[in-house]
């Protein structure tokens, strides 16, 4: 009599070779590139938020793959994602520059800037909590310190770090990515202008300084100061530094 073997998940055996297939891995991506491209990424974007590439730079991938350490090619992706943001230019198919901004981008960076940080210093001003505040207070005197260093490049982080920071107690995901862009385009901007150590002043007419009044607004929970105290200091440094922009580069026609 032939007894039917019966096929339990104890009696069946798989092929060695078919391991990743019978546990659920086969076909996963390989996730190694793609996180080598987000490091790229990150990396590149904060260079160019900080200044260090200057404008009219071209950027040579694989000089830049050799200093990360890492192959070509996540490079490549992440520069055209920063091309696609605004961020680079794309020249040539395969060639990428950091762009030089005219007079007239840097007064629609600032308009938008104007605009959209008002709005995140306001709905900050409802939520943020006093340890917040009190690190924008530690930065600010860290930014009053580098300036009296003539320390040029650290006023500027600590500035941009001022700024983005009150966006993200905004608790507005999508308006800190905006900003976040913006000041990505800024960056190069800013780098090229302070080369000369020419650092804006804050507007003698004003009894304070415009970060002090944010400081106080959030305090305080009052939305509109946060917000004109904030659109205030963005305007505040405008016209030296379309004056020192107009002296660097040439105005679009």
């Amino acid at each position: 009599m032939m007894i039917k073997q019966v096929l339990t998940t104890e009696t069946m055996r798989f092929p060695e070779h078919d391991s990743n297939e019978a546990n659920g891995l086969f076909g996963l991506r390989n996730l190694e590139r793609v996180n080598l491209m987000g490091e790229a990424y990150k990396e590149l974007r904060h260079s160019l938020m900080t200044g260090r590439f200057q404008p009219g730079l071209k950027l040579n991938i694989r000089d830049l793959a050799a200093a990360m350490k890492i192959s070509p090619t996540p490079v490549r992706e992440a520069l055209v994602q920063l091309a696609a943001e605004g961020a680079l230019t794309q020249v040539a198919g395969r060639s990428f520059r950091v762009p030089s901004l005219s007079a007239e981008d840097y007064l629609e960076l600032r308009d938008l800037r104007i605009n959209l940080e008002g709005v995140g210093a306001a709905k900050a001003a409802r939520r943020i909590s006093d340890e917040a505040i009190g690190q924008l207070e530690i930065m600010h005197r860290q930014l009053v310190e580098a300036k009296e260093s003539l320390d040029f490049q650290s006023a500027l982080l600590l500035n941009q770090e001022f700024h983005l920071r009150i966006c993200a107690e905004a608790g507005l995901p999508r308006l800190l990515r905006i900003v976040e862009g913006l000041w990505l385009q800024m960056g190069p901007l800013l780098n090229v202008l302070y080369a000369r150590r020419e650092m804006p002043q804050p507007n003698p007419e004003a009894a304070r300084h415009a970060h002090i009044e944010m400081i106080d607004a959030l305090r305080s929970h009052d939305a509109d100061l946060a917000c004109r105290a904030m659109q205030a200091d963005i305007m505040g440094s405008s016209n030296e530094i379309l004056t020192n922009l107009q002296k660097t580069l040439p105005v679009a026609k």
